[in-house]
């Protein structure tokens, strides 16, 4: 996917703006012997995806205005200090618009449960934040690898109306999404994903951006920043477009009104000043 992403940004500013050069550096060029040439480069912007890039960047380029594309905010964040002038798009919603979906979904959901690793902790203020201004209580449950994870989720789902899955493959993987997923059922409380594939196996619904709409918006933010001076105008960003993703078989199997996604998504958009 990161690969996809970065090929669509790169078209797409090819496409639309002649007076922004591009220059991909591979990997190749990231060997010692050829990053003193990259480096010498008169760069005015470092674009870079996924953790390994971002470090390669920061180490690098340290004098280069960078946007940090991640998966996710706990896989990284910026520096305060080190980062003070760059700013980073996260290939997820923000916690509010999540949020705020859940809302939408059902309106008598009063309490999400979240369940998130100790290794990849959440922002729980931000999401206290963001809860606290939709008249939503949260429930955050943290696990570990000595812990049971199925014990975890009961604790979660017991004390919720629904669970709001986060992105973290020690919680949300290969191995545990079916188990995650049963469990939620004997307990007649949905599980709201962070993907298609996610809804596809089982989950109620999601809110997810693909590769064209992460590309676009770096694209946005490439645009803002050098028509603001080279300067970001907004250090943490989102993707500004999105898709509603439903399974309308566990809607109907926990008795809920199969809503309509285009509806839906009309009702986000605008009421976006509830889902920064």
């Amino acid at each position: 996917m990161h690969i996809d992403i970065i090929e669509k940004l790169i078209s797409d500013l090819n496409k639309t703006h002649d007076d922004i050069v591009v220059s991909k550096i591979t990997a190749d060029e990231k060997t010692p012997e050829k990053l003193k040439n990259t480096a010498e480069q008169n760069y005015d912007l470092i674009v870079t995806i996924g953790r390994t890039g971002m470090l390669r960047a920061e180490i690098n380029y340290p004098n280069i205005q960078k946007l940090f594309i991640s998966t996710d905010p706990n896989k990284y964040q910026l520096d305060p200090v080190k980062n003070k002038n760059d700013a980073i798009l996260y290939m997820t919603q923000s916690y509010c618009r999540q949020l705020h979906f859940v809302e939408l979904l059902n309106s008598h959901w009063k309490t999400i449960s979240i369940l998130h690793s100790q290794e990849k902790p959440v922002d729980k203020p931000k999401l206290r934040q963001c809860a606290n201004s939709l008249d939503i209580k949260l429930y955050i449950v943290t696990t570990s690898a000595n812990e049971n994870l199925t014990n975890k989720i009961k604790h979660a789902l017991h004390h919720s109306d629904v669970l709001l899955a986060l992105p973290d493959s020690n919680v949300y993987n290969r191995k545990t999404v079916k188990n995650i997923l049963l469990t939620s059922y004997r307990h007649r409380k949905p599980v709201i994903a962070f993907s298609k594939n996610f809804v596809n196996a089982g989950a109620l619904a999601s809110i997810s951006s693909n590769t064209a709409q992460i590309a676009q918006s770096a694209v946005i933010l490439i645009e803002q920043f050098f028509d603001s001076g080279e300067r970001f105008t907004k250090v943490i960003n989102h993707p500004a477009d999105f898709d509603i993703s439903i399974n309308r078989q566990v809607f109907r199997a926990l008795d809920q009104i199969v809503p309509d996604t285009d509806e839906l998504k009309r009702s986000m958009l605008n009421d976006s000043g509830r889902s920064q």
